[in-house]
């Protein structure tokens, strides 16, 4: 089905749209996993006895120690899109394109727990060989919305 447009929105999409991340969300991601890492050590090093209830804190102090890299890494380089759109497709930040006519389906995922938003994804089937059938970007900390992905997917394609 073709999407009208007007010339001014035509004239938008004429260049490709980088989507970047979200210099705020990572920022509170960070400070978030950063606390809870420093709660679970501090919790393991003052537990008196050595039981199995210090090991999962110490693994789960392992992975928000992991998820703070991953913020700060991500923080690091800003200035580098998490994907481009583009007229020929998706472009992901490690430079590999998927073809419009290749993606088979498109959505955003909001996940929630219990009614509390817990995560983002953008997920993507194509029929490529290569990637794997499904592509699966994070999206919580992307600047733009799924109803603003989901606009700018349909204006470009």
């Amino acid at each position: 089905m073709e999407i009208y447009s007007s010339a001014a929105q035509q004239e938008k999409t004429r260049q490709d749209r980088p989507v970047f991340y979200s210099r705020s969300r990572l920022i509170a991601g960070t400070v978030l996993w950063a606390a809870v890492t420093v709660v679970l050590a501090v919790l393991c090093i003052r537990a008196q006895d050595k039981n199995s209830g210090i090991l999962i804190a110490a693994g789960f102090a392992l992975l928000t120690a992991w998820l703070t890299f991953k913020c700060l890494s991500t923080l690091r380089n800003i200035e580098k899109p998490a994907f481009v759109i583009g007229h020929q497709g998706l472009t992901l930040e490690n430079g590999m394109l998927l073809p419009w006519p290749n993606i088979v389906e498109n959505i955003w995922v909001n996940q929630n727990y219990m009614g509390i938003p817990i995560g983002k994804q953008i997920q993507i089937k194509t029929d490529l060989p290569k990637p794997q059938a499904r592509v699966l970007r994070r999206a919580t900390a992307l600047e733009i919305s799924g109803d603003e992905y989901l606009a700018l997917c349909d204006a470009y394609r």
